[in-house]
């Protein structure tokens, strides 16, 4: 039986990824460009995925005609173990001096960056996604006390993906269980953000 009519079921989420956008900011004309420096992190705990979906309906000769949705964006909550401070940096917008930043109450945009993820499946196959224009949402922290039973604590912060300003894409999946997905693997998707159709046959070229 081919892959793509196994019942197969996620194991594990793996590694999580970020790319953050040159300038910080994409635009309407070209495909936005990220640093190349990709961060691969293996440090998630969970990764919850909510849409915003609206729907349209539309009766018509007392039928059911139209039901479609749209979706506007994405809520990415990550619980993880920890982020790199160059990491947390990037994501908050702020570039320290001596060690010092500072967070007013003026009106701020966050930078946008590429968010992405690889998880396991049951036969070692593996899925991957590319959120290609993602801010950070401010969100709680807390900080506690140690006891006698030491404890790694998880921390959870939020981020929203959008759709992008050229292209209006916001979520990007492979699997490697896809029959089409011949010659390419998670690994070869995730070692760029693919944020366009376009990319495609570039970056995944067609084998004779």
């Amino acid at each position: 039986m081919v892959k793509a009519k196994e019942l197969l079921y996620v194991v594990t989420i793996e590694s999580l990824y970020l790319a953050f956008m040159t300038g910080g900011k994409d635009s309407r004309d070209a495909i936005p460009t990220y640093d190349s420096e990709i961060y691969q992190l293996d440090n998630i705990t969970e990764l919850g995925i909510a849409g915003n979906a609206a729907t349209v309906v539309k009766w018509a000769s007392g039928k059911l005609f139209v039901n479609a949705s749209k979706n506007s964006k994405y809520t990415l909550s990550l619980t993880h173990v920890s982020l790199p401070q160059e990491v947390q940096d990037k994501i908050d917008g702020v570039t320290p001096v001596k060690g010092i930043s500072f967070s007013k109450a003026d009106v701020k945009e966050y930078p946008m960056f590429a968010l992405g993820f690889t998880a396991k499946l049951n036969d070692g196959s593996r899925v991957a996604r590319w959120y290609p224009r993602v801010q950070k949402v401010p969100s709680e922290e807390t900080f506690g006390t140690a006891t006698e039973e030491q404890e790694v604590k998880d921390i959870s912060v939020t981020f929203d993906a959008t759709p992008l300003l050229f292209n209006n894409n916001t979520e990007v999946k492979f699997s490697e269980t896809r029959e089409s997905a011949t010659g390419v693997t998670a690994t070869a998707f995730m070692a760029q953000v693919v944020a366009d159709e376009s990319q495609i046959e570039t970056l995944f070229p067609t084998t004779p």
